[in-house]
């Protein structure tokens, strides 16, 4: 008898379309192509459609900022999404090695690299310049740490040692300085 890919539960109608135990849906090609477009049609992330439009549109100068209680709503939103990945960092299951396959394309090395790839680097970056600006100065030790797991010499983010020192700016007026 099939059984749900997610949580693994026995089909109790081998026509059912989701799993009656946890709604997951049912997927008569479990093949690579056809579950990663099934996520891809199925998966918004952690904004909604009509949040990524107001804030597109808030970006392109066609909205208004939205009021400051929506910045709370987003805050509890990116706050739900790290706890996210958090969990399956902790879980032996998740396969991160293949996580930089989904930014970095080998064809970015070349040396004509495609604008897809080079596309796909700059979502890279500003996903990290995301977090270094929230996370400020921790979110500097936490950036190195996460690049670190896509470095192939390093094994382990324990392989690196990473100290970030703050100074006032009454102390010293040069800006903080990170030591490694």
């Amino acid at each position: 008898m099939e059984a749900c890919i997610r949580c693994q539960e026995e089909l109790a109608q081998p026509e059912a379309q989701y799993c009656g135990n946890c709604g997951f849906p049912i997927l008569n090609d479990q093949s690579e192509k056809e579950v990663r477009e099934t996520a891809q049609d199925d998966l918004r992330g952690f904004l909604e459609g009509p949040d990524v439009k107001s804030i597109l549109d808030s970006i392109n100068g066609d909205q208004e900022l939205p009021a400051e209680p929506y910045q709370w709503y987003l805050e509890e939103a990116v706050k739900k999404a790290l706890i996210d990945f958090a969990i399956l960092q902790r879980w032996d299951g998740f396969d991160e090695s293949s996580v930089s396959g989904l930014f970095f394309q080998k064809e970015l090395f070349e040396e004509d690299a495609p604008d897809e790839a080079v596309n796909d680097l700059i979502l890279w970056a500003r996903i990290w310049a995301f977090f270094y600006e929230a996370l400020q100065p921790s979110g500097l030790e936490f950036s190195i740490r996460m690049a670190t797991v896509f470095v192939e010499e390093i094994n382990s983010v324990e392989d690196i040692d990473v100290s970030i020192t703050v100074k006032s700016t009454d102390e010293d007026d040069s800006p903080a300085g990170a030591e490694s």
